[in-house]
């Protein structure tokens, strides 16, 4: 019996010894495709059920698509969204999803809201069942490496790219601003900078992985830079930066839209000012630490 418990014991520490320390810096290298601006990943959902999810940074919340709902056996909710005042009052319906979880990150139980993947599965070239927001990051640090299409969940804080002036030197080091305040409603922290310059007038800009664009400008911020504004029914506009500030950075000549007013993606960029899409990221290797509120974009 001794013998036994001997080379049990010596199997564990040779086991224990060739491991690689993969901690030291992040957990694993999860492959993900980038199809038509999409970042999608494969995941699991309430414990082994697999699906594809697409990676949408500047979401507050995830969105489960409706569609799926009977397929995973999910319930649906509905909540008050915002304060209740007896009348006009607005709702929104979700579904709580258990065991989210994409390869080595923490599997998370998220409330999702509910919305159509429809178009971008499509657009994606397979069923998308979610898109991950900032509900689903929260507490943890992402890094998206567009170069090699692989996103890494690190273990140690994003500001340790501070650490020495050749290192801080390659990278764009940003601060996230804080989360809105609302004591009706849960709210999370997206990655939205407000240190900006468009043509040196100043905005915000949040930077948002589920957008398959490059620069999106707001009607107030094109107007701001002296831009043309497109009309209601008009196409979105293609027009030209000279200069665009990040923090202590520069770049210069970059395309950005314009959307027609009343459109559905001027509403969800006139919230923010301006937004950088995927078609921006794609040339920088991406951490958002939403632990810190710290982003630091590398060039790939």
């Amino acid at each position: 019996m001794s013998k036994l418990i001997l080379r049990i014991g010596l199997l564990i520490l040779f086991s224990t010894l060739t491991r690689p320390l993969a901690l030291a810096t992040y957990v694993n290298d999860i492959p993900f495709a980038f199809e038509n601006g999409f970042v999608v990943v494969e995941a699991k959902i309430k414990g082994d059920a697999p699906v594809h999810v697409v990676v949408a940074t500047g979401s507050e919340y995830s969105i489960a698509d409706t569609a799926s709902l009977q397929k995973y056996e999910l319930p649906v909710y509905y909540a008050p969204d915002g304060l209740m005042a007896g009348r006009n009052d607005k709702f929104y319906s979700y579904t709580k999803v258990s065991s989210v979880r994409t390869s080595d990150s923490k599997a998370k139980d998220v409330a999702m809201r509910l919305g159509s993947m429809g178009q971008i599965s499509q657009m994606a070239g397979r069923e998308v069942f979610a898109a991950l927001g900032a509900d689903f990051f929260e507490g943890q640090a992402v890094q998206i490496d567009f170069k090699n299409k692989v996103l890494r969940f690190l273990d140690k804080p994003a500001v340790d790219a501070l650490k020495g002036k050749s290192a801080a030197a390659n990278k764009i080091l940003l601060q996230m601003a804080e989360k809105e305040s609302n004591p009706f409603l849960r709210t999370f922290r997206v990655p939205l900078v407000t240190d900006v310059t468009f043509d040196g007038k100043k905005s915000k800009l949040l930077l948002d992985t589920g957008k398959p664009t490059h620069l999106a400008l707001s009607l107030s911020v094109a107007k701001n830079v002296g831009f043309t504004l497109p009309a209601e029914n008009d196409p979105p506009r293609d027009e030209r930066v000279k200069s665009l500030r990040l923090g202590t950075s520069e770049m210069s000549d970059l395309p950005v839209i314009v959307y027609p007013k009343g459109s559905n993606a001027e509403k969800s960029i006139s919230k923010y000012g301006a937004v950088a899409g995927s078609s921006f990221l794609k040339d920088f290797v991406v951490t958002f630490d939403f632990r810190s509120g710290l982003i630091v974009l590398e060039r790939s």
